[in-house]
C-alpha cells in the first residue's frame, strides 16, 4: 500500500482548515451512533469509523436478505457458496466473520457450535430491520473481541398506536418472500410482532454437480418484543426471536463417497430481558440474554453431523456526566457451549471495562478506554483511544479530522479447545489484534459528504490448524508465530442533486496479507459500490440502483490439493423501481444482476444469473 496516497488526498482538506472557527451542530453530522460506545453519541464527535444503514436505505435497495444490504458498505466484502442460505462469510477490512462481533438487538448471535464462533449471516432476513451500524477496526476495549469490528443490527419498534404491514414478492428461481408485522404503542407500553417467510427453489450451487439439480432454501423467522415504561426513570423490554431454515447443498459425504443429495437444517432462538434505569444522573442498563442453536447435516436423508450450541450473557453498562465529560463503565459475563455426539465443552469469560469521553475547549473531542477480560486460557487487556476535530468552514460547510487506535482479541472457540483436548494437544490462547486509522471528512449541508480513511491493523498469535500436532496424525489447533496484516484506504462519498436524486459511492483498496506475506484467500483487493435513488411524479415513483465491482480475489481450489485459484474480476448491477399508489399501497419491481454477469465469489460455486422480482407492500 502506497503510504503517500493518504497525505496527498488529505492536502486539500487540511489547506481548508485555515478558515477554522468554533465547531457548531451541523446537519447530518448530528446523526447519532449507539455502537461506538454503547450510548448515543453525536456522529460529529466520533473518532472511529461507523457506517449506518437505515430502514429507508434498506427499502431503497430492496434486498430480501441482510447479507446483500451489508455488502454495499465500505470496508466490506462477502463470499457465498452457491446462493441463498448457503455458507457465507463477511470480511470486514480483510478479517473473516469469526473475528467480527454481530449483535441483534443486543444479543450476540454468533454460532458457538461452529468450528470458529461466527454468525450465520446467510440466515438473516432484512424485512424487520430498522438500522444497522457497522463499527470497523479492532474493538476489544468496548466489546471484548472483534479484530474486524462490530455489526450492530437493530430491529423495528412500534411508532404508532396501531399499525401493521404486509409485503409479498416473487420472482426467478421460484423465489417467494413474505413479511408481515403488527405493532402498537400506548402511554407506557409498546409491542411489535414480525413474521418473515422466504423460499426459493434456488439453482445448482456447485459447478462439479453435472446433474443440474436445484439446491433450494427455506427460512421461517418470527420475532416479538414488548416494552413497558414503568416510570420516567425505569423502562423494561423483553424480546424473543426464532429462525428455522433448511438449505440443500452439494458435495456432502455419504459413507465413503460424496453425494449431492445434501441438506442442512438450522434452528436459532434468542431471548433477552433488559432494564434501563436512571437515578441521580446515572444511567444504568442491565440485560440478560440467551441464544440456542441446533444444526444437523444430512446426506441422502441420514444425519451425518448434529451439533447444539448456546450463548448465555449477563451485561451491565452505566454512564454519567462527570467533570465536563462522560464516564462509561460496565461488566459482561458470557458462557459459550457446544455439544455433539462426540464431545461437549463450555467456555466462560468475564470482562470489565470503562471509557472516558470529553472535549478540549469544546473543539477537540477525545475518548480513552480500557478493558480487562478473564478467559479460561489466560487474561487479556484491551484499550482504545480516539480524537475527533470538527471544523466549521461556513454556515453549512463542515470538515472533521479524526484518528483512533484500538486493540482486540479472539478467544479460542469451544470446539477448538475441545478438539485439542481430544488430540492431547496443547491448549491454544487468544489471538490478539491492534489497529489504527486516520480519517478526514467534509460535508456541505446535505448536498455532499466525503470521507477518506486510512487504516492499518495486525493479527498476532492467529489460531491455525496444524497437521503436525495431535496424537491421531490428523492435526490439531496451534498458534501462528507470524503477523498477518490488513492495510487499506476507504473512500466514501454521498450527496443529493436537484432534491430528487440521492447518490453514493464507496471504494475500498485493501492489502490483506497472511503471515507468509501472501494475499489472504477470499479477500478482494478492490471493492466498489455506486448507487442512488431518483424520485419522480411527486415522489410517487422511485428508481434505485446499486453497481458493485470486485477485483483481485484469490480463492481456495475446490480440489483440496490444487493450487490457489485467481477469480475473474466482475461487476453486478441491481435495480429497483417502486410506485406508490396510495399512502398504504406500493408496487415494487426489482432486478438483480440484470446484466447477467457470469462470475464466482468462491471457486467451484455458481452464482445467480439475471433475475426479476415483483411485489406489493401494504400498510395500515
Amino acid at each position: 500500500m502506497n503510504k503517500t496516497l493518504l497525505p496527498a488526498a488529505l492536502l486539500p482538506l487540511l489547506t481548508a482548515t485555515s478558515q477554522i472557527v468554533s465547531a457548531e451542530d451541523n446537519g447530518e453530522l448530528e446523526q447519532v451512533s449507539v455502537t461506538a460506545s454503547r450510548v448515543e453519541i453525536p456522529r460529529r464527535e466520533l473518532g472511529v469509523s461507523v457506517s449506518i444503514v437505515t430502514a429507508a436505505d434498506i427499502e431503497r435497495l430492496g434486498y430480501a436478505r441482510l447479507l446483500d444490504v451489508i455488502r454495499t458498505l465500505p470496508g466490506v466484502a462477502v463470499s457465498n457458496n452457491g446462493g441463498a442460505g448457503k455458507v457465507s462469510n463477511i470480511y470486514l477490512r480483510g478479517e473473516s466473520n469469526y473475528r467480527t462481533l454481530v449483535l441483534l438487538d443486543g444479543v450476540n448471535i454468533a454460532d458457538p457450535a461452529n468450528t470458529q464462533v461466527a454468525t450465520q449471516f446467510q440466515h438473516l432476513l432484512a424485512g424487520d430491520i430498522e438500522r444497522v451500524e457497522v463499527l470497523r477496526g479492532p474493538q476489544g476495549m468496548m466489546y471484548g473481541a472483534g479484530a474486524g469490528g462490530v455489526i450492530n443490527i437493530i430491529t423495528k419498534k412500534a411508532d404508532a398506536p396501531l399499525g401493521g404491514s404486509l409485503a409479498v414478492e416473487a420472482g426467478r428461481y421460484g423465489s417467494r418472500d413474505t413479511s408481515a408485522s403488527l405493532y402498537g404503542e400506548g402511554e407506557q407500553w409498546d409491542y411489535r410482532i414480525n413474521l418473515g417467510v422466504f423460499d426459493t427453489d434456488g439453482f445448482n450451487s456447485q459447478v462439479a454437480d453435472a446433474s443440474g439439480e436445484r439446491d433450494g432454501y427455506s427460512n421461517r423467522t418470527a420475532s416479538a418484543q414488548l416494552g413497558y415504561q414503568v416510570s420516567e426513570n425505569l423502562a423494561l423490554r423483553a424480546q424473543v426471536r426464532h429462525t428455522g431454515t433448511e438449505s440443500a447443498f452439494d458435495g456432502c459425504f455419504a459413507g465413503f463417497s460424496t453425494s449431492n443429495d445434501c441438506l442442512d437444517e438450522y434452528t436459532q432462538g434468542s431471548y433477552r430481558l433488559s432494564a434501563d434505569y436512571r437515578v441521580s444522573g446515572i444511567g444504568n442498563q442491565l440485560a440478560v440474554a440467551r441464544q440456542e442453536i441446533e444444526r444437523d447435516s444430512l446426506a441422502v436423508g441420514a444425519s451425518t453431523f448434529a451439533v447444539d450450541g448456546g450463548i448465555d450473557e449477563l451485561n451491565y453498562v452505566g454512564n454519567t456526566a462527570l467533570a465536563g465529560g462522560e464516564l462509561l463503565w460496565g461488566a459482561e459475563y458470557e458462557q459459550q457451549e457446544f455439544s455433539s455426539a462426540f464431545d461437549a465443552r463450555e467456555l466462560d469469560s468475564l470482562g470489565i471495562f470503562s471509557e472516558w469521553r470529553a472535549d478540549l475547549g469544546g473543539v477537540i473531542h477525545y475518548s480513552v478506554g480500557v478493558r480487562r477480560d478473564s478467559l479460561e486460557t489466560e487474561d487479556h487487556d484491551s484499550w482504545r483511544s480516539s480524537l475527533a476535530y470538527p471544523i466549521l468552514l461556513g454556515d453549512e460547510v463542515e470538515a472533521k479530522l479524526r484518528a483512533s487506535y484500538g486493540t482486540g482479541y479472539r478467544a479460542p472457540s469451544p470446539f477448538e479447545l475441545a478438539y485439542n483436548v481430544g488430540e492431547g494437544a496443547e491448549t491454544v490462547g487468544p489471538e490478539t489484534s491492534r489497529g489504527y486509522e486516520l480519517a478526514a471528512e467534509y460535508r456541505l449541508a446535505d448536498r455532499l459528504h466525503l470521507e477518506l480513511v486510512y487504516f492499518d491493523q495486525q493479527i498476532q498469535d492467529a489460531i491455525i490448524f496444524d497437521y503436525s500436532l495431535g496424537n491421531s496424525g490428523f492435526g490439531a489447533y496451534g498458534q501462528d508465530d507470524g503477523v498477518s496484516r490488513s492495510e487499506g484506504i476507504e473512500l466514501v462519498m454521498s450527496g443529493k442533486l436537484l432534491d430528487s436524486l440521492d447518490w453514493y459511492f464507496n471504494g475500498t483498496l485493501l492489502d490483506a496479507e497472511d503471515t507468509n506475506g501472501s494475499q489472504r484467500l477470499q479477500v478482494p483487493e478492490q471493492v466498489y459500490n455506486l448507487g442512488g435513488n431518483y424520485r419522480l411524479l411527486g415522489d410517487r415513483l422511485a428508481v434505485g440502483a446499486n453497481w458493485r465491482r470486485v477485483a483481485n480475489r484469490l480463492s481456495p481450489n475446490p480440489d483440496f490439493f490444487g493450487p490457489v485459484v485467481t477469480l475473474d474480476d466482475y461487476s453486478v448491477l441491481d435495480l429497483k423501481v417502486s410506485y406508490r399508489i396510495s399512502e398504504s399501497l406500493r408496487l415494487n419491481l426489482r432486478g438483480e444482476n440484470i446484466l447477467d454477469e457470469d462470475y464466482r465469489e468462491v471457486a467451484g460455486y455458481n452464482t445467480a444469473g439475471a433475475a426479476v422480482y415483483a411485489g406489493v407492500e401494504m400498510t395500515l
